[in-house]
């Protein structure tokens, strides 16, 4: 065969390769798509009544467009935030180095930004005019209206409101799509700034939305509600661009909730924007996809995107689950803004938020402010809930003086979590050579000791290992607890926060609609000072159902914002809501108390853990944890209408770790269900995309002994196979979704293997559900717990 011949040969077969591996890369994205379309709830129409100028719900795009989910196999997986200083080059990735590679970085950054999240917007028109509609002063305020012209035969239109204070200009400008009925720019005006209002939003803030028209002006252009809006935006910098009475090195944007939404990406695709300060959009602003997952039960994509489907590009709501198959972030929207001014800024405690998010994104983005070489990132994570007051706008007129140097004020940096891997290190002084520690097989540990002769001895040694990765817990003292439901109210207090998230208590209206439904309300004192509340089944006469009853002491996963009360769970209903909350009517109804309280970190405690690890070095936040639950069991135990024999854990994620480690160590637990909360850590190498031993040691602060271990992770001392090992043999239920993202499916599998073997030997079982799903707790699985629960003697 010739040279040509042969060369021809493998030309063919190279392309039958390819061929076949699209063929293949195309039944795969189709069998997601179908996956997804069977899994999550179907989008709403939004408000408008349509998503683009064609579909009402992202159903109706995906038929119309035929557009198929990416090929997640062939996406890196990303399990923290994308580096933005990292260069995509021919397959390859390089550190940022110049500012010339910066420039570069830029494009490719907005171009992922543009085709994964937000759509793409048109180029700036070049016929631009604006035409003056009236003028009139308020005081020594002058009003002026104007309505700009621009777009295809100058159809596009956008109104457009000064305020220009008295005196001799230029002046700043603070620009906000918020109409005067929020008087955001009242503030701004007093405090020698032009107000600049566009009428670019949502009709429920009370102006027109002119920016809806631009859809079928543009209809070449993908671009969603919340990137027209930011793209009007910047047709008012076009005009403001234009007037001498303008400073226009300090023209600063601002924007509240979904508006937040909207400057953040403004700014981060215009930069004549001087500053901009997002404020509480959350999801979608400054807290990343990434950490909106269900396990945090703030807005995660499938519910933004499909509760509001016409804010996002329909492409995004293809990553519901798959969060670490995108390319960029929201915290990359931050970065983009550098070096000029970004200052994020929200409620740790509002209900659509998560502090821990907004830390880690800030962290992300400082790497660029750091090697632009500028200090005009900054972080206020503020009390109260979502709304904005007086104050707030005094602090963000702060923050535009201080980056448009017109007067310095003091720097916002406020931490609710605040933890670092190496800070922790210089605070306990800890050094671990993993080098020293043996390597460990998974399960060989449990396995060599599955006899019922060897069991106790190695038992032991395996409680040893926990209690070392726990940490060192100081001495305490059991609290007083009450024995009789009926008896004095606890003295202990969860503090402001509680109120504002309108907890059920006793004798309150909220506690008297639950009744009505059968459903009591007391509070207990447990542990250092703390309080849960108790949900029960009522009988006659609203006294508690006769006889004891078996309780469920629910652990909430990571839901820094809220708590165990994250989305009310005392409430029950269907759609997108119930989804990412428990059900604890749905466990009354089935004759069983429900326990909850906040972890430290959590919810009324979430400023507690900042300065955990000063005041405990040598301590761990997940040995506190354990201990509340174990105090929470002691004092629960001891009521008259409980049965002290019949306590179970239910935890959910952070919740389900928790309660499979209390349930490893307190033969008081009498079952545990543990829903997506097993991590098979020594297999959780860096290769495998997951967040692994750094979830534990560097994000949360959990346990940071564990930290020392990376890399070395087949030389961890203690691992899931032994901690369920050690819960035997208390009923056990385990729940590993197929697609969870925190935890490949096979490495869970490996990791049970072991411990099943343990439950078997010692005469139960170990039950093993590992739905098609991703990380979450719908509805339909919630029931099917409740109900193994409920079953358990």
């Amino acid at each position: 065969m010739t040279l040509r011949c042969i060369a021809a040969l493998i030309a063919v077969l190279s392309f039958a390769g390819t061929a076949n591996a699209q063929v293949e890369s195309v039944e795969r994205r189709k069998r997601d798509l179908d996956h997804f379309l069977k899994t999550f709830l179907p989008s709403r129409t939004p408000p408008t009544g349509r998503i683009n100028a064609h579909d009402k719900t992202w159903e109706d795009w995906v038929r119309r467009t035929g557009e198929l989910p990416p090929d997640f196999d062939s996406m890196p997986s990303i399990a923290g935030l994308p580096d933005p200083l990292l260069m995509h080059e021919n397959g390859r990735t390089r550190p940022v180095r110049t500012t010339a590679d910066w420039l570069a970085q830029k494009k490719w950054l907005r171009a992922q930004i543009e085709q994964w999240m937000f759509g793409h917007m048109p180029p700036a028109p070049d016929n631009l005019r604006a035409v003056v509609t009236g003028s009139e002063k308020e005081g020594d305020v002058t009003i002026r209206h104007v309505r700009l012209e621009f777009g295809p035969g100058h159809r596009g239109t956008l109104r457009v409101q000064l305020m220009i204070p008295p005196g001799k200009g230029p002046f700043p400008v603070f620009m906000t799509n918020h109409p005067r009925t929020r008087p955001w720019v009242a503030t701004a005006v007093r405090r020698g700034y032009i107000g600049c209002i566009y009428y670019a939003a949502d009709p429920m803030y009370g102006n027109d939305d002119d920016s809806d028209k631009y859809v079928e002006l543009y209809p070449d252009y993908d671009f969603p509600v919340l990137a027209r809006w930011a793209w009007a935006g910047m047709r008012a910098v076009d005009y403001l661009f234009t007037l001498p009475e303008v400073d226009k090195d300090k023209i600063g944007l601002a924007g509240h909730s979904r508006n937040g939404k909207m400057a953040l990406l403004a700014a981060a695709f215009d930069e004549r924007i001087g500053a901009v300060i997002p404020s509480s959009g959350n999801t979608g602003e400054s807290d990343p996809w990434r950490y909106t997952t269900d396990m945090f039960s703030n807005e995660s994509i499938q519910l933004l995107t499909g509760a509001q489907a016409h804010w996002f590009s329909p492409r995004l709501r293809f990553f519901a689950g798959r969060e670490d198959k995108l390319p960029v972030d929201q915290h990359t929207l931050m970065a983009l803004v550098a070096p000029r001014g970004c200052m994020l800024y929200a409620a740790y405690s509002e209900s659509a938020g998560n502090p821990f998010g907004f830390e880690q994104g800030y962290r992300a983005a400082q790497r660029v402010y750091d090697f632009l070489g500028s200090g005009n990132l900054w972080l206020h994570l503020r009390a109260g809930e979502h709304p904005t007051t007086a104050g707030d706008l005094e602090n963000f007129i702060d923050f535009f003086d201080t980056v448009f140097k017109r007067k310095p004020f003091p720097k916002w940096e406020t931490w609710t979590h605040g933890y670092t891997f190496d800070q922790w290190k210089r605070l306990s002084g800890e050094a671990i050579d993993p080098v020293k520690y043996p390597v460990r097989e998974t399960g060989a540990t449990v396995k060599s000791a599955a006899t019922r002769q060897a069991w106790p001895a190695r038992r032991e040694e395996l409680r040893r290992n926990l209690f070392w990765a726990l940490g060192e817990e100081p001495a305490g003292l059991r609290f007083p607890a009450r024995n009789e439901l009926a008896g004095r109210a606890p003295m202990t207090d969860p503090g402001w926060l509680a109120g504002l998230f309108n907890r059920p208590t006793p004798n309150s209206p909220l506690s008297a609609r639950l009744a009505k439904d059968g459903v009591g309300v007391s509070l207990i004192g447990f542990g250092d000072d703390l309080q849960a509340t108790l949900f029960y089944p009522l009988g006659d006469a609203g006294k508690p159902k006769p006889g004891k009853l078996p309780v469920v002491i629910w652990l909430h996963p990571y839901t820094y914002q809220n708590g165990w009360s994250a989305a009310s769970p005392w409430t029950s209903g269907s759609g997108y809501a119930q989804e990412r909350k428990p059900n604890f009517p749905g466990l009354v109804k089935r004759g069983l108390a429900v326990l909850a309280f906040d972890q430290i970190g959590f919810g009324t405690r979430v400023l507690d853990a900042t300065r955990f690890y000063e005041r405990y070095p040598k301590w761990s936040l997940m040995g506190k944890m354990v201990a509340d639950t174990r105090a929470a069991i002691d004092a629960v135990r001891g009521l008259d209408v409980i049965d002290p024999d019949r306590v179970y854990l239910l935890g959910y994620s952070l919740g389900a770790k928790v309660g499979l480690i209390t349930a490893a160590l307190d033969d008081n637990v009498r079952g545990v269900a543990a829903i997506s909360g097993v991590d098979p850590l020594r297999l959780s190498t860096p290769d495998k995309g997951t967040e692994g031993i750094r979830h534990y040691s560097h994000l949360h602060g959990l346990m940071p002994r564990l930290g020392f271990f990376t890399g070395s992770e087949d030389r961890l001392p203690v691992d899931y196979d032994e901690i369920v090992a050690l819960a035997a043999p208390k009923p056990t239920l385990i729940v590993a979704p197929t697609k969870d993202r925190y935890a490949r499916i096979d490495d869970v599998r490996s990791v049970l293997e072991a411990p099943t073997g343990v439950y078997r030997m010692l005469g139960t079982e170990l039950t093993v559900w590992t739905p098609d799903d991703f990380n979450r707790i719908p509805i339909q699985l919630q029931h099917r717990v409740y109900d193994w629960l409920a079953r358990l003697p």
